[in-house]
């Protein structure tokens, strides 16, 4: 009777043991600041850009998941230039997470898009014709401008093209629920336009992330 017990108690610490070394996340959420190095295009200097993301992550069992990662930087002042641009990439693909207790270090290859909304401020005196000096209406201006009198206005483009992250970053665990990232980083290479010369559209960059990530479902 005891060797049966004990044979009992063996088996069901054994399924326990392999139900755990089988248990992961079922969701991820992750939090944080992006810091993007824009290695431009020709004739463009390199600049930095700042800003913030997040990414949903689901996970298939314990090492293989699908990450969906949305973000957005901004630079105000592109080569002193005063180019304001903002870059927004939305991304998704696989992602391979060793498990340790506390550490997580994971690899990912994501794929999608990214848009580009520059503006810049244009100063300008319209001028109207010798003989009229009726005021003279610009487009977007509610109110009419006296002819001669100087104008600020903002010219503004956008344009949306192909982006692929190649890269990894490492989790520590704080409790059940919650992680530290304090490193996250991409390859991306983008495919935008470059309007000073129609042959390049590619530019390399360099994503660092750093923030929380939160976990849901059995651990």
């Amino acid at each position: 009777m005891q060797k049966i017990l004990a044979l009992t108690i063996l088996v069901a610490l054994c399924g326990v043991a392999c139900f755990a070394a089988d248990d992961h996340p079922k969701a991820e959420t992750f939090f944080g600041f992006t810091y993007m190095r824009a290695n431009s295009a020709t004739n463009v200097p390199a600049f930095s850009t700042n800003g913030g993301g997040g990414q949903l992550a689901v996970d298939f069992n314990k090492y293989v998941g699908f990450v969906m990662d949305m973000g957005a930087v901004h630079n105000g002042n592109i080569g002193g230039a005063h180019l304001d641009s903002t870059f927004i990439n939305y991304l998704w693909g696989p992602r391979i997470s060793l498990r340790h207790s506390r550490l997580t270090p994971y690899f990912n290859i994501l794929f999608g898009g990214m848009h580009a909304g520059t503006s810049t401020e244009v100063n300008a005196v319209p001028v109207g014709p010798p003989t009229v000096s009726q005021p003279i209406y610009l487009p977007g201006q509610p109110t009419p401008v006296p002819p001669n009198t100087p104008v600020s206005l903002r010219a503004v483009a956008s344009q949306t093209g192909f982006a692929m992250a190649v890269g990894g970053g490492l989790d520590i665990k704080i409790n059940k629920t919650v992680s530290f990232r304090p490193i996250g980083l991409d390859y991306m290479m983008t495919r935008l336009q470059n309007i000073r010369d129609l042959n390049d559209r590619n530019q390399n960059n360099l994503r660092y992330t750093t923030g929380f990530n939160f976990t849901f479902g059995a651990q």
